[in-house]
């Protein structure tokens, strides 16, 4: 059984024709379960297939931090990068920053999005590797967290950094019981992935 490809998860999903794109971005059934989080008994054929841009379902499941995909595939002995597990995130580390951080922590969406113009970037880390969006969460502060999330493009939001303990955003809805916030991330990390390997169709690159 594979996962369904038309899904009210993502907008890039619904839009995905399954028997001409799928095979475009180089996506198996293995790599969309892992993306859309949803465990399907699948065989192991294309357990090691690469997309497009050259992940595995393994590379996949180790860079949006699906963590149940990831002991599945491991325990299959599927073929990953290790260092896309320990990779934290595009933005810099900042230990003591409180330019962006402080105003995350008290969910003040406006003095981000005014900072952001100034040239301040949401995906920087502080000294535990949390992210503005990390901390919106973190503290519960939904209504700016689902306005980040919902333009997490326009902001240039990294949705797979990680915070010191593995965490990525999506990790973090989850565990503070934020879950229709982790749905709104999953369907941004749906979108996000798709709309990548799409460009890398368009510009005519491949991994190989």
């Amino acid at each position: 059984m594979a996962c369904a490809w038309r899904s009210a998860t993502a907008r890039s999903i619904t839009v995905l024709d399954p028997t001409k794109e799928q095979a475009e971005l180089g996506l198996g059934d293995w790599h969309l379960c892992v993306l859309l989080d949803e465990q399907q008994p699948l065989d192991t054929q294309g357990l090691n297939l690469r997309d497009l841009a050259g992940d595995t379902p393994l590379d996949l499941a180790y860079r949006l931090n699906r963590r149940e995909w990831v002991d599945t595939l491991e325990a299959l002995g599927a073929q990953g990068n290790p260092q896309i597990r320990q990779w934290a995130g595009r933005g810099c580390f900042m230990p003591h920053d409180k330019f962006i951080h402080l105003p995350a922590r008290h969910g003040d969406a406006n003095t981000l999005r005014a900072r952001y113009r100034l040239g301040a970037s949401l995906n920087d880390r502080d000294a535990l590797g949390n992210t503005p969006l990390h901390w919106l969460l973190i503290n519960g502060h939904v209504k700016a967290a689902r306005y980040f999330i919902a333009h997490y493009d326009a902001y240039g939001l990294d949705l797979n950094a990680k915070n010191h303990q593995g965490n990525t955003a999506r990790t973090v809805a989850l565990l503070h019981g934020h879950h229709a916030l982790a749905q709104q991330l999953l369907s941004a990390e749906v979108d996000n992935c798709i709309g990548a390997l799409r460009l890398w169709r368009d510009m005519g690159l491949n991994h190989a």
